[in-house]
């Protein structure tokens, strides 16, 4: 287990108020020497600010991208991996004009991410606003490198602030953080052929809490510096080595190949585990299945066992939606709708926060494997949609 990210959130001003990133990131960094001094390994330190159009609710596309790339080098210079500037809301008028800069922000920085709401609550949005959405990511696919701008964007539903992890989160209120894990390896310890639901499930209880009160007491002494501690997602994030994935850990249980019949019983039971501890907690707390980050979903897609429908029916019962999913580079507008309209629909409907993020790949067709370098990622199938 390690801490995927501690997650920042402030207001970064504007103009853009160095001293206080410079403070997000000196605090950032005292609580990843408290962390790594306790054998826990932080992977990355981020900063989250409230949605961008609220505090750059005037300023032109190339404005926006200004004020993006100087957070991103000043973020740099204070020890700070990444950043996200929240999302844009196209089902309020004065937002929707910002969906369309959103590629060349993506294009234009490395570190920077952004997200776009398909809606909160009782209200979805209307359809041409997620029309708009699927052309912001197929935008983004035809200008970036093998469509992998997409990494750093998301459509959301129902996302609260404070979530720690990339891209959905945004800040509200006074100065804070909060942390997300890489923790497939605590699902893999406790799921063992012989055990019930029921005991899966205390069981997984039982050790994330032996696991992570010594984590939340370390955050909470730490708060005492002037950033509130929000809590910890409990989504175990998988990694791409075949230990750190959350797809060949489910399998221990003896249910079949991860997206067969028993996969969503599984999913199930363990959610309920991670929103019943007795921690702190914030975020998702449910499985996250990124396709492109798991080794095991990435061998399961490539048998063709494992499909987009299934993701989605799995997000009703456990987790984060759809993530990583490669898709072929001639992806329609239509199809990306659909797609985003169901994430949409079942956000909506559970009152369940949920995100969509999908990556075209210019030039794969469906079967055809994918080809990135990025190391977090394992290359697989991409993914039809049907």
């Amino acid at each position: 287990m390690k801490i995927r990210a501690i997650t920042i959130g402030v207001e970064p001003g504007r103009p853009l108020n160095v001293r206080q990133i410079a403070a997000a990131g000196a605090f950032a960094q005292q609580l990843k020497t408290r962390y790594e001094e306790a054998g826990v390994p932080v992977q990355t330190v981020r900063l989250a600010t409230p949605p961008f159009p609220t505090y750059l609710s005037d300023a032109t596309h190339e404005a926006v991208l200004r004020f993006a790339r100087d957070l991103e080098h000043c973020s740099r210079e204070h020890g700070i991996d990444y950043c996200a500037l929240g999302p844009v809301n196209p089902g309020v008028e004065a937002e929707k004009r910002f969906l369309d800069g959103l590629p060349a922000l993506i294009a234009g920085t490395e570190a920077v991410f952004v997200s776009a709401c398909l809606g909160k609550g009782h209200q979805l949005v209307h359809r041409e606003a997620l029309r708009a959405v699927a052309r912001v990511v197929q935008q983004i696919a035809r200008i970036t490198s093998e469509g992998f701008g997409n990494l750093r964007f998301a459509a959301v539903v129902n996302c609260p602030p404070a979530v720690p992890f990339f891209p959905v989160a945004f800040h509200e209120g006074a100065p804070a953080f909060s942390l997300a894990l890489q923790a497939a390896d605590i699902v893999a310890l406790v799921c063992t052929p012989d055990k019930e639901m029921d005991e899966l499930g205390l069981a997984l209880r039982q050790e994330l809490e032996t696991r992570l009160l010594p984590i939340q007491r370390i955050a909470q002494r730490e708060a005492e510096y002037g950033f509130v501690f929000r809590g910890i997602d409990l989504s175990p994030a998988p990694g791409p080595a075949p230990e750190e994935s959350i797809a060949y850990a489910i399998e221990q249980l003896g249910v079949g190949r991860f997206g067969e019949p028993g996969t969503l019983a599984a999913a199930a039971c363990i959610t309920a585990a991670l929103q019943e501890t007795s921690l702190q907690t914030c975020g998702y707390c449910g499985l996250m299945l990124p396709v492109l980050e798991d080794a095991g979903l990435a061998e399961r897609n490539e048998q063709g066992v494992l499909q987009v429908s299934n993701l989605l029916a799995y997000s009703a019962v456990c987790g984060t939606g759809l993530d990583t999913i490669p898709l072929p580079g001639d992806v329609s507008e239509a199809q990306l709708t659909a797609l985003l309209f169901d994430v949409a629909a079942l956000g909506w409907r559970l009152r369940k926060p949920l995100s969509a993020r999908l990556l075209p790949v210019p030039g794969k067709r469906a079967g055809e494997y994918t080809q990135f370098t990025f190391p977090y990622f394992v290359n697989t199938k991409v993914m039809a949609i049907r």
